[in-house]
């Protein structure tokens, strides 16, 4: 079975969930692969099989932005038109150039990551569903990232139940060079990625503020990535006595992050809704107990290896985190529950199960097709 993917997410992704989803399927796949991408600053594409040519990978240019994405398109766009592949998976679904140049008998699988825009119209005023759902009426199959965000699909969008298939994301321990030391407290309460919007930050300061000076005497927060604080947050730090204990580092290294959760006294992820919450999975995998907002599918993905609170109260995630910080034997606990309940999420499970979809597609658009997969070798990338 041949699978073409566009260039999209690692035209605009330096780094990402969903870069990083799509690059662990082309590193676990059991099926032949085109990656439609000359130019590209993505980190995960700098070891490994598929290394595009990096363009102005430390400038801040915009327009190296636009470079990439037009060298990249029209690679994809070439790909698509040699229609030397069985399955189509684009990266991103935010534009549906690939649409008129899809051949009828090649199936299109796309994944959702979540229903955000969707959710939270109010961030996102220029929305526009109608890209969306132009390519989900020529999918062969959906894969959602949770039964949560299968949900909301089939809630909010003109998609029929048979068509969606849920394929969890997995876990893989960072491997590479040992990571540079950061200079973080002894004792602090990790928080990672945007801040913004839908993420709750603010409600974490105002935990923070609530819990008892005994406890916080030696306590610090530390941010990874999100980018500095902003003029807001500065403010609200400063009001809730936070900002001399606020440390924020970014971006970090997959080498750092992983340091970062292993000393955490705890990883406090607030959001009000994520499509999975991969972070939960890599606080699991450096053994760091987690404290979660009892929203979306963080319920569905941790189960009983995290402590909850609803996201919009304070106070709860403020007596949450003073048991988490008090009890050791706790901390022990949920940290024995996140080993096993990590057991359930590998990318090679997620591969295996993607596969399954795919031959799905497949075998639908063209029947007695997944019995005889092709085998011939794909075509190289040029410029």
């Amino acid at each position: 079975m041949r699978l073409l993917y566009d260039h999209q997410a690692f035209s605009l992704q330096d780094f990402g969930g969903v870069s990083r989803y799509h690059h662990e399927l082309l590193c676990h796949a059991s099926w032949q692969s085109e990656l439609a991408v000359v130019l590209s600053n993505n980190l995960y594409l700098r070891e490994g099989r598929y290394r595009p040519r990096t363009f102005l990978p430390d400038s801040r240019l915009p327009a190296r932005w636009r470079v990439i994405r037009y060298v990249n398109e029209r690679a994809s766009r070439r790909a698509l038109r040699r229609n030397a592949f069985d399955v189509f998976h684009p990266t991103l679904l935010d534009d549906d150039y690939f649409l008129p140049l899809l051949a009828p008998e090649r199936p299109l699988v796309v994944t959702i990551h979540d229903m955000i825009p969707a959710l939270f119209p109010a961030h996102y005023p220029d929305r526009d569903d109608t890209t969306l759902r132009n390519i989900l009426q020529r999918a062969s199959r959906i894969i959602t990232v949770s039964e949560h965000t299968r949900a909301d699909v089939l809630r909010l969008l003109p998609v029929a139940p048979e068509r969606v298939r849920v394929v969890y994301h997995g876990y893989t321990e960072p491997a590479g060079a040992p990571a540079a030391a950061l200079p973080v407290p002894a004792r602090y309460v990790l928080f990672t990625g945007s801040r913004a919007l839908y993420k709750n930050f603010g409600c974490l300061l105002e935990a923070l503020a609530l819990l008892p000076a005994a406890e916080t005497a030696d306590l610090h927060l530390v941010c990874a990535g999100g980018g500095p604080f902003t003029g807001a947050e500065r403010e609200q730090l400063a009001r809730t006595g936070w900002a001399n204990r606020a440390h924020q580092f970014g971006p970090v290294s997959d080498a750092q992050l992983s340091a970062l959760y292993r000393g955490a006294r705890a990883f406090v992820f607030p959001s009000e809704y994520e499509g999975f919450g991969l972070p939960i999975l890599e606080a699991y995998g450096q053994q760091c107990p987690v404290l979660l907002s009892a929203a979306s599918c963080f319920p569905e993905i941790a189960r009983d290896a995290a402590l909850y609170f609803p996201p919009d109260q304070p106070a709860a995630l403020a007596q949450q985190l003073s048991r988490l910080l008090e009890d050791a034997p706790l901390r022990r606990q949920l940290v024995q529950l996140g080993q096993l309940r990590l057991l359930d999420f590998t990318w090679q499970h997620t591969a295996r199960r993607t596969r399954a979809v795919y031959e799905e597609a497949l075998q639908e658009a063209r029947p007695g097709a997944a019995a005889t997969l092709s085998s011939t070798p794909l075509p190289a990338l040029k410029l």
